[in-house]
């Protein structure tokens, strides 16, 4: 199944592994929306450290409300871990929408983590954690992931 191009163009960003979780999970919270007149997309994907790092300056350094806790190397989104869906009515964007907690059982239930439990909620937000990862802390995680990214080793594996 084919999407639309902005949520091809970020899938494509992702670990093959974690587009194929996040292609199931789409093709699925699109149906849900679809049932109360809404689309879903993926909006963000793979973030360079650069991108992050502006990310992180929002509501901080430069002008904005915080958007992130996350700086450069400390986001599964640098890793192509992690991904972030838009809800849609037509061509309006619905930053706040029932349907975020909603596709966040979906996720879950996919074997997702979903941004919609943080502390720093942060409900469009989904990430895919390795196995090898699964009884760390996410900082314990976060430091091999740069580890293994330095020494060309895959995320997952």
């Amino acid at each position: 199944m084919t999407f639309d191009d902005r949520s091809e163009v970020q899938l494509a960003t992702l670990h093959p592994d974690v587009a194929k979780v996040a292609r199931a999970f789409l093709g699925a919270a699109k149906g849900i929306a679809a049932k109360v007149g809404c689309d879903v997309r993926v909006i963000s994907g793979t973030r360079s450290y650069m991108e992050q790092d502006a990310l992180y300056a929002k509501g901080r350094t430069t002008a904005g409300k915080k958007v992130t806790n996350a700086p450069a190397g400390f986001s599964n989104h640098n890793f192509g871990l992690a991904w972030d869906i838009g809800i849609f009515r037509g061509k309006e964007y619905c930053g706040e929408h029932p349907l975020y907690r909603e596709l966040g059982i979906l996720g879950r239930s996919l074997g997702l983590e979903w941004g919609g439990d943080w502390k720093f909620v942060d409900e469009p937000h989904y990430q895919l954690r390795p196995s090898w990862a699964k009884s760390m802390s996410e900082r314990e995680m976060l430091t091999i992931l740069r580890t293994r990214v330095s020494k060309k080793i895959d995320v997952l594996s």
